[in-house]
C-alpha cells in the first residue's frame, strides 16, 4: 500500500498524520477509525471509509496488525463500515480495492457481498513510483437493502453522542 512507503512515522509526522485524519473527518471527507480491544488500550488496526470518485460513494479500506489477522476483526469492522456508510451516509455505492495477490481481502469482499472483481490495470501507485494492477469490488445500495448485511448489530452516534444506530 502506498501509505506504508514512509513507514515508520516520526513521532511529529505520526502526529501530522492523526491531525490530518482527524481534520478529514471533522469535514466530512475521509473517516478513518481506530480498532482496539474491548478495554480501548490495544490497538488491533483501522478502518475508513475514503472519498470515491463520485460523492455518493466511498472506498472502504482496512489494517490490521499481523498478530489479529485470522479472528474476524476485520470482517466486523468492515460490515459496520458498511453499515455506516449506507445507514447514516446514505452512500449509493462502497467500493473495496485489493491486491490482486490478497486473497484474504478477496474473500471478505465475498462475504461481505461485494460484487466483482474488476480489473483496474496499472491504477494503483507503489512506493517505487510504478504502478500495479488492482481488483475492484463494489456493493451498491440496492444489494446492501436485501443483503444479510443489513441486521449487522451496530451502535453509531453523532459528535453531541446522539444515537444514530
Amino acid at each position: 500500500m502506498t501509505w506504508i512507503a514512509h513507514e515508520p512515522l516520526t513521532a511529529a509526522k505520526r502526529l501530522e498524520w492523526l491531525r490530518t485524519s482527524r481534520g478529514h473527518f471533522d469535514l466530512d471527507s475521509d473517516f478513518t477509525w481506530g480498532i482496539f480491544d474491548k478495554r480501548e488500550d490495544t490497538l488491533f488496526g483501522a478502518a475508513g471509509l475514503k472519498l470515491g470518485a463520485n460523492v455518493d460513494e466511498r472506498e472502504l479500506g482496512y489494517w490490521l496488525h499481523v498478530a489479529h489477522i485470522g479472528k474476524g476483526i476485520a470482517l466486523e469492522a468492515a460490515s459496520a463500515l458498511v453499515r455506516v456508510g449506507f445507514d447514516v451516509e446514505g452512500l449509493d455505492a462502497i467500493e473495496l480495492r485489493t491486491d490482486p495477490r490478497n486473497v484474504r481481502s478477496a474473500r471478505l469482499a465475498e462475504k461481505l457481498g461485494f460484487q466483482g472483481p474488476t480489473l483496474d490495470p496499472l491504477s494503483y501507485p507503489k512506493p517505487d513510483s510504478e504502478k500495479r494492477d488492482t481488483h475492484v469490488y463494489a456493493l451498491s445500495r440496492v444489494v446492501y437493502a436485501v443483503s444479510p448485511l443489513i441486521r449487522v448489530p451496530i451502535e453509531a452516534y453523532d459528535v453531541l453522542d446522539r444515537r444514530l444506530l
